[in-house]
């Protein structure tokens, strides 16, 4: 066993068994404990000798919290590994958080900082609740106006191209007359393209009405474009062979680098934008909400200092007929 020690620092209240007969003598009922949420009945139980896994100080390590913690379908050599890693990690923690209330000398600025923590803790996941419940769908109508209203902000940092992409075996059938669809690009040809693509291609994308990043072509092509820009103004047709495979590339309308960013390409980052205000604008009010309710019940008394942001909102200061004390703005002292 375990030697015992006692004192200010920490207190193993009950022997410690050898590991392999300990686990041994516990998994039959940690197992059948496993998958359920908590104790149920058990409460009356739990801090019985035989429902008491360990303790430290205060604080006890029960078989219902360690079964919690352990998934169903588990082999008995997986779910000891657990019980190990769980239980271990608790007697350190504990040992550690209990050792550091004697031996740190500023706890109370521990302390104060865990309250910190805690409060930004509720107050963000309060605000986050808030904006998700009132968050929508951003209008199409308003992208599309800020769109038009923002266009010089929407610029291209590579081409942007409309065409046809296809990648076929070196040896494939009618690779002549794919190259001949290809070129033309009518639309006899493209209907010749898609019955072809559907069944004898290995790649095959027809992007004609859809402007389309370049990056999201060329890094399907094994070939080192140098200047994409000069490469779309000056290529109608565009073929490259490497490893058995032939891919060929139609250019059939770009827009080069620094043109104004097409709209299926701008709306996402405006939508997120417009999404992003949103929430901030309903941040703003909500808070604002909840200091005008403060003030109204008398839960918030505005001193001699009324935040900036409340400034300009007449219920943010109390009335004339108020009960609450008068205060007036400080002013500087002259000398």
């Amino acid at each position: 066993m375990y030697p015992m020690k006692r004192g200010p620092e920490y207190l193993l209240t009950r022997p410690v068994l050898a590991p392999a007969l300990a686990l041994a003598a516990m998994l039959p009922g940690v197992l059948c404990g496993c998958g359920r949420g908590g104790d149920g009945d058990a409460d009356s139980t739990r801090n019985s000798a035989a429902e008491v896994l360990m303790q430290v100080g205060d604080s006890v390590l029960t078989r219902g919290q360690v079964a919690a913690q352990i998934p169903q379908g588990l082999t008995a050599s997986d779910s000891l590994r657990m019980v190990d890693a769980i239980t271990e990690a608790w007697l350190e923690r504990n040992m550690l958080v209990n050792l550091a209330g004697s031996q740190i000398p500023d706890i109370d600025r521990i302390d104060r900082m865990v309250e910190q923590y805690r409060m930004q803790l509720l107050a963000g996941e309060y605000r986050r609740i808030k904006a998700h419940d009132a968050s929508v769908g951003v209008d199409s109508v308003a992208i599309r106006k800020y769109y038009d209203e923002h266009s010089d902000l929407f610029k291209l940092e590579s081409p942007a191209l409309k065409g046809i992409y296809v990648k076929v075996a070196a040896n494939a059938p009618q690779i002549k007359h794919l190259r001949e669809w290809m070129r033309r690009a009518s639309a006899d040809d493209i209907a010749e393209l898609e019955m072809y693509g559907l069944k004898g291609a290995m790649e095959y994308d027809w992007f004609g009405d859809t402007w389309v990043g370049w990056s999201a072509i060329a890094d399907r092509i094994p070939y080192r474009f140098s200047d994409p820009d000069e490469f779309v103004k000056n290529t109608t047709l565009f073929e490259w062979e490497e490893d058995g495979s032939v891919y060929l590339l139609r250019v059939l309308e770009y827009l080069n680098s620094g043109q104004k960013m097409p709209f299926s390409f701008a709306e996402a980052e405006i939508t997120q934008q417009l999404m992003e205000e949103s929430r901030a604008d309903y941040d703003r009010r909500l808070l604002r909400g909840l200091y005008n309710q403060g003030v109204s019940e008398h839960q918030i008394t505005p001193g001699a200092y009324i935040p900036r942001k409340y400034r300009d909102d007449p219920a943010a200061t109390p009335s004339k007929t108020s009960s609450s004390p008068k205060h007036s703005s400080p002013t500087p002292k002259t000398k």
